[in-house]
């Protein structure tokens, strides 16, 4: 008898060990959703720069970032069509010790730009009044952070009143904003297709994503939380020197594809010439010199 038990307790920890490391890797992350305002972060009036998101980012200690990068144009000529601080997340990921996936998806030109065409005046009237004031507000913050104004709990539900109950309950002006619904969708399950053993995911995305993303990881049963500011704001626009070169690459491919000096698809090119990526890219660079 004594024999058998001795047994047993040596084979409990090979059974054992297999179901804790099951039980750990169903351990649902810490999801935090950052809110960005892309070229506006090298306008020194917003008091939220750059550097600014990268402190945040930083105090959040993230296993993995998500930014706002389609995972096709990742590392390509495309990338510069998206916005610099994801490029500049990217290239810091080794540095700063996460890893970085781009998360995003975009809706075609054609279908985007006829829609666009047709974007009913009804939902601009309604739309128009809530855009006006977000950004009068933005424009008269003081020695506020624009990451404190943005991520308050009202502003984040004028965003959402705008896309749930205006923009997106018209199929037009829903697939005119880039198939919205769809878009916040897909980013949420690229995340989640990406986390793998990740404990804490920082998701860095345009400030007016955040509200759906929230609803969207709600239907994989976890909290998305919006961080309060952990850092001082400095405005302070200088980045590194592979940052710097990789944007100053990103744009030699992006002026290659506007001239057609180099294959790319056709909704890749009518999506460079018909946007102001090229203009905010060069802001983003000459800010930093």
């Amino acid at each position: 008898m004594k024999k058998i038990l001795y047994l047993l307790l040596l084979f409990i920890p090979v059974i054992a060990l297999p179901q804790m490391k099951q039980d750990i890797n169903n351990i649902e992350p810490n999801v935090y959703l950052i809110g960005v305002i892309h070229a506006r972060h090298f306008d020194s009036k917003y008091n939220y720069s750059l550097a600014d998101v990268l402190e945040q980012v930083k105090a959040l200690k993230p296993d993995l970032v998500c930014g706002e990068i389609t995972p096709e144009a990742f590392d390509k000529p495309m990338e510069g069509f998206f916005p610099p601080e994801a490029a500049m997340l990217a290239e810091m990921a080794d540095e700063l010790n996460y890893r970085f996936e781009p998360v995003d998806w975009r809706l075609d030109y054609a279908t985007q730009a006829l829609a666009n065409k047709d974007y009913p005046q009804s939902v601009k009237e309604k739309t128009q009044p809530i855009i006006k004031r977000l950004n009068d507000d933005l424009e008269n913050l003081g020695k506020k952070s624009a990451y404190d104004y943005l991520h308050e709990k009202s502003t984040l539900q004028s965003l959402d009143i705008m896309y749930e109950e205006i923009i997106c309950v018209n199929t037009v002006s829903e697939i005119a904003s880039g198939n919205w619904n769809e878009r916040s969708r897909r980013i949420v399950e690229n995340t989640m297709t990406a986390a793998g053993d990740a404990r804490t995911i920082v998701i860095v995305f345009g400030i007016d994503h955040l509200p759906q993303l929230q609803r969207y990881f709600k239907e994989w049963g976890i909290e998305a939380k919006i961080p309060e500011r952990m850092f001082v704001p400095n405005n302070q626009h200088k980045v590194s020197e592979t940052v710097l070169n990789r944007w100053k690459k990103n744009l030699e491919n992006l002026i290659s594809i506007r001239d057609k000096k180099i294959n790319s698809s056709y909704d890749d090119y009518k999506k460079v010439t018909n946007s102001n990526r090229i203009k905010d890219i060069e802001k983003a660079i000459n800010s930093s010199l």
